[in-house]
């Protein structure tokens, strides 16, 4: 019998497995770091964009910072569920606003206020009392993700409105000259609500961490591999 027949059917199953698992632990690597740049460039956006727009863009300018004269539209008070700060649930408050000067074919665009915190009770929403007259609402344009929804979930036709994703689309179809992207306050209009949201939800940084953790297991499995064919070698 060969020395490579006499080494233990196991340890070689062990030495295939690790073979296998080799190139998806460096591809894992890889992505992590790739994802890594991606937030970089993000904060480098969100840090360079301006800051001085009076009128909003013609062009998806995101991140780009406003301050926008109007007022606010009362009919409609959007409640956008489940969202959560320091582990308490409640909605993001958004709302749309008519423009005083109006642009080309826009005339709204929302408004995210701010977070309110929910009631243990699903069936309360909180009172929202929006500021009368005109107003001037300071923030950063931002375009929400395209959404991904099994079924569409159910608006009421006015009042508050709890929604659970921010559709577009759908706000288009019920505010004409709405604009694509949505103003983030940089400070709260009312005292309730609270406003800030981080820019990345995963810092370059942790992603860094992971893709190193990634590639030390992909090491281990080398090391592990090396060792066992040399002392198997050895004992032969």
């Amino acid at each position: 019998m060969s020395k490579v027949q006499r080494i233990p059917v196991s340890k070689w199953f062990m030495v295939i497995l690790a073979l296998l698992l080799m190139p998806l632990l460096v591809w894992l690597g890889i992505w992590q770091l790739q994802r890594a740049d991606e937030k970089q460039q993000l904060l480098a956006q969100w840090n360079n964009a301006r800051m001085d727009l009076t009128v909003l863009p013609e062009q998806d300018v995101a991140p780009a910072g406003v301050a926008l004269t109007g007022h606010f539209i009362r009919g409609a008070v959007y409640l956008l569920d489940n969202r959560t700060r320091e582990g308490r649930v409640g909605y993001e408050v958004i709302v749309p606003f008519e423009l005083a000067v109006q642009q080309s074919k826009t005339r709204l665009v929302m408004v995210n206020l701010g977070w309110i915190q929910g009631s243990q009770y699903r069936d309360q929403l909180p009172s929202i009392e929006l500021p009368q007259g005109e107003q001037r609402v300071v923030g950063r344009l931002v375009t929400p993700l395209p959404i991904v929804q099994l079924r569409a979930d159910r608006w009421q036709p006015g009042g508050l409105i709890r929604i659970q994703q921010l559709d577009m689309d759908r706000l288009a179809a019920r505010h004409s000259g709405l604009y694509p992207a949505v103003i983030r306050m940089d400070k709260p209009l009312l005292p309730q609500l609270r406003v800030g949201w981080p820019v990345v939800t995963m810092t370059p940084q942790r992603h860094i961490g992971y893709a190193v953790q990634w590639f030390g297991l992909a090491m281990v499995l080398v090391t592990g591999c090396g060792w066992l064919l040399w002392h198997q070698r050895r004992a032969l």
